[in-house]
């Protein structure tokens, strides 16, 4: 009971303050583009393989919670396809690809502070759940029924700026770095061997997700409170706050 008693007193002292602080929403749209893929350390160690960078595009839509002029908590709610190529040479002349394919929704709560330098810093975690998922190995489609997650948890840092905005709209402009944290092959798939099947190696470890975008954010204010506080970010890339 003290530490539930502790906790809601460590809570009351940090939202105590943010009560007083104006509140406003912002909603709008976001698209993302940059390299995606896997990192497992057996395959980008191993001489046998290669890796091949991938492109990947998301869109979707997003919700922002803004506290004062400094904080903010941003719900995003985006869906793509990610592809990860590796190369695996089993010996001097043969080449086989190993192509990886999967379609994902994924689900973001990020945390904004935005200092008076027209910026902002983010951070959270990214829950992606995997609508369809494909694989071949050369010219063979692989049956990977149970080989890969449903779903996997990354974290998320990134950082931006604001590009133009006015009292009602805003357009952002950031970059944004994922990485893994929980295993995106399950055991079944860990015991077969992937996500090289081709090499037969069983000790390939953990096989993390990741991702390097740029991203384009634009989001409208939400009522007579969003327009009051979008109004102070009136302003272009590098410059202050009004």
């Amino acid at each position: 009971m003290r530490k539930y008693t502790l906790l809601l007193a460590v809570a009351a002292c940090f939202l105590g303050p943010l009560s007083f602080a104006q509140v406003w929403v912002e909603a709008g749209v976001k698209a993302n583009m940059g390299p995606s893929g896997y990192f497992n350390s057996f395959v980008a160690n191993d001489a046998q393989h290669d890796y091949t960078m991938n492109l990947a595009f998301s869109y979707g839509g997003v919700l922002g919670l803004n506290i004062g002029d400094f904080h903010g908590l941003n719900l995003e709610v985006l869906t793509g396809t990610y592809f990860q190529d590796i190369i695996y040479r089993p010996d001097g002349g043969t080449q086989l690809r190993n192509s990886l394919e999967w379609d994902v929704l994924d689900f973001l709560a990020l945390y904004r502070f935005y200092p008076k330098s027209g910026m902002y810093l983010e951070l959270g975690p990214k829950l992606t759940r995997i609508q369809a998922i494909s694989q071949t190995s050369g010219p063979t489609v692989l049956a990977i029924d149970g080989i890969y997650e449903d779903d996997y948890i990354s974290g998320v840092a990134g950082l931006g700026a604001f590009l133009v905005g006015s009292e009602v709209m805003v357009i952002k402009a950031g970059l944004r770095f994922e990485y893994g944290i929980t295993d995106f092959v399950s055991e079944q798939g860990v015991a077969a061997g992937y996500p090289s099947f081709a090499s037969g190696n069983l000790m390939q470890g953990k096989t993390a997700p990741f991702r390097v975008s740029f991203g384009m954010e634009m989001s409208f204010g939400l009522g007579g409170i969003a327009q009051s506080g979008c109004g102070r970010r009136n302003f272009v890339l590098g410059g202050k706050y009004r």
